[in-house]
């Protein structure tokens, strides 16, 4: 599976989300090189875990910000958030129960080519413009 590799198409031009966004791709990567690799199992569903608090870390900034900004698009970006939350979590208890299968390395990659990747570049880009247009700041 080809690793998503950070590039200015993914940039939304706030150094918080950016820096986040990174971290996250980053543990993404390491996740699906675990299960394609075979790794231990323990060390890949330690390292699902790990994506999953870091999700919730970035979402729960995103969402902070939403909120406190007004942003009016708020409960669709949230259930956007909620779906990967409920995807991440179908994807550890897939790989508990049937280990590194093709399906779920297929999974790992259409949840990143499709969700990932389209989340940045439309729906995280559309609450960047709300915030510069009215020029509000977000923070952590």
């Amino acid at each position: 599976m080809p690793k998503i590799i950070w590039d200015d198409n993914l940039s939304v031009g706030i150094e918080l989300i950016d820096k986040q966004h990174k971290e996250w791709l980053k543990h993404f990567n390491s996740v699906a090189e675990a299960i394609e690799s075979h790794c231990v199992a323990s060390q890949t569903v330690k390292t699902l875990n790990f994506l999953i608090d870091y999700t919730e870390l970035h979402f729960s900034t995103e969402e902070k910000n939403m909120l406190k900004n007004k942003y009016p698009n708020y409960e669709e970006h949230k259930e956007k958030h909620d779906e990967l939350r409920q995807t991440l979590n179908n994807l550890v208890n897939e790989y508990r129960d049937e280990g590194p299968t093709n399906l779920l390395v297929n999974s790992v990659e259409t949840l990143m080519n499709s969700w990932f990747v389209k989340h940045i570049q439309e729906t995280d880009k559309k609450f960047i413009e709300y915030i510069k247009e009215n020029r509000l700041e977000v923070s952590e």
